[in-house]
């Protein structure tokens, strides 16, 4: 089953790096909280704070946008992209962020679709997470060997973007802040979903667990 779902990943991956050009830069902007305010479909993010952490979550659901920052229709190859920063704003405590901790529950009828991952198997109402490790390992598959000179290029390029601007396993000491994205696969390519995204953090001195949770509007643009 993991199998079958690491495959139609790759599939849609393969048919978006087609379907784009083939013109893509080396280097794809940066993305940042200064470049949030007056970027492309900016505004749409939210914040949590619990226990002197700030989360910030936004949803790259714009076409135009993803392409910028990860030349990839990203909501066409059925990937979900947020974008996440965390602030320690404790003047004592260290928390450990580990992104295995970052979760995307869904909501409604989008519960029953998500039973897939390429890289671990999760409970009923999950959305699976997809590291940019997988998706480097797709430049390898049969799916992608067809592809011209140019789109190979291309497909190297998106891949390397998506694991340099994933976020970072980090340990936030006082006043530190840690930021970067997450991908999903989402309950339908191509299609608006809603939930709720949770991040555990784990106090280093206690071991005890700090939890923020926001809404997910993942509407397409």
């Amino acid at each position: 089953m993991r199998i079958q779902h690491a495959t139609n990943i790759a599939i849609f991956v393969a048919a978006a790096f087609t379907i784009c050009g083939c013109g893509t830069p080396d280097h794809l902007p940066e993305y940042s909280a200064a470049a949030r305010e007056g970027s492309l479909g900016g505004g749409t993010g939210k914040t949590a704070e619990s226990e002197t952490v700030l989360l910030s979550l936004e949803p790259f659901a714009d076409k135009a946008r993803c392409e910028t920052y990860f030349a990839l229709d990203a909501p066409a190859a059925g990937i979900a992209i947020l974008h996440v920063r965390l602030e320690n704003r404790s003047p004592s405590v260290t928390w450990l962020l580990r992104k295995s901790q970052c979760r995307l529950l869904l909501s409604g009828s989008d519960a029953s679709l998500s039973s897939a991952s390429t890289t671990q198997s999760t409970g009923s109402g999950e959305a699976l997470a997809i590291t940019g490790a997988a998706l480097m390992g797709l430049g390898s598959t049969p799916l992608l060997m067809g592809l011209g000179s140019h789109q190979i290029k291309h497909a190297t390029t998106v891949q390397r973007n998506f694991t340099e601007k994933e976020l970072p396993d980090k340990t936030l000491s006082p006043g530190q802040v840690a930021e970067g994205f997450v991908y999903y696969q989402m309950p339908a390519k191509n299609a608006s979903f809603h939930g709720t995204f949770q991040v555990s953090l784990v106090n280093t001195r206690s071991q005890e667990n700090n939890s923020l949770h926001i809404p997910v509007d993942y509407e397409l643009k």
